[in-house]
């Protein structure tokens, strides 16, 4: 039934196409068959091939994309399982100094011996939240006219003590009047449970 319809349809325009190329010269007839092979071949190329290449081109890059996205996430997860370490570190040792003195108690206890107290000059203590689990104390200390000898010990006793604490900021001056005197400026810190 539809092949009737077709013929039917198609049948008289393919007549008169078969007439019309009889009636042409062989070398008239050559150039049409070129001609309908180059309009052909350019049709596959503009419909078929230039779709398929440009489509071919975006995966292509979608792919790049995706490499990179890839390594961005490793790299992230590497970075993300770092920090999760270093509050892993930090809550275990917020959880030793839990029950320990206060960090300007136990700032003051390794500093009066090795320093002594006259060098002292202040003390300040100060807290601040860190996130919703943490409380980040420290203190400001100033200490004037200290040999680079006891100031070493003292750094060395503040980062390696029990609990440890922490050197957050250091500022050294040496004295005018005795350059072996050294003016030091520390913010010692320390991280605690809430």
């Amino acid at each position: 039934m539809v092949r009737d319809l077709l013929q039917r349809l198609l049948g008289p325009p393919r007549e008169r196409a078969r007439a019309f190329i009889a009636g042409l010269e062989p070398r008239e007839r050559n150039l049409l068959y070129v001609a309908a092979g180059v309009t052909v071949a350019l049709l596959l190329w503009l419909a078929v091939w230039e779709p398929l290449a440009g489509q071919l081109d975006g995966l292509d890059q979608k792919i790049a994309a995706a490499k990179r996205d890839l390594g961005d996430i490793e790299r992230l997860k590497v970075r993300q399982e770092e920090l999760e370490a270093q509050v892993e570190n930090l809550e275990r040792r917020a959880g030793d100094t839990e029950n320990a003195a206060s960090l300007f108690a136990q700032l003051e206890s390794v500093t009066v011996p090795i320093v002594g107290r006259e060098r002292i000059t202040a003390m300040n203590p100060q807290s601040r939240a860190v996130g919703d689990r943490f409380e980040e104390e420290s203190v400001d200390m100033r200490l004037d006219g200290v040999p680079v000898r006891e100031l070493v010990k003292l750094l060395h006793e503040i980062e390696d003590g029990e609990p440890p604490m922490e050197v957050a900021r250091a500022a050294l001056k040496r004295q005018y009047k005795d350059p072996t005197q050294l003016d030091v400026s520390l913010v010692v810190a320390r991280l605690k449970p809430k």
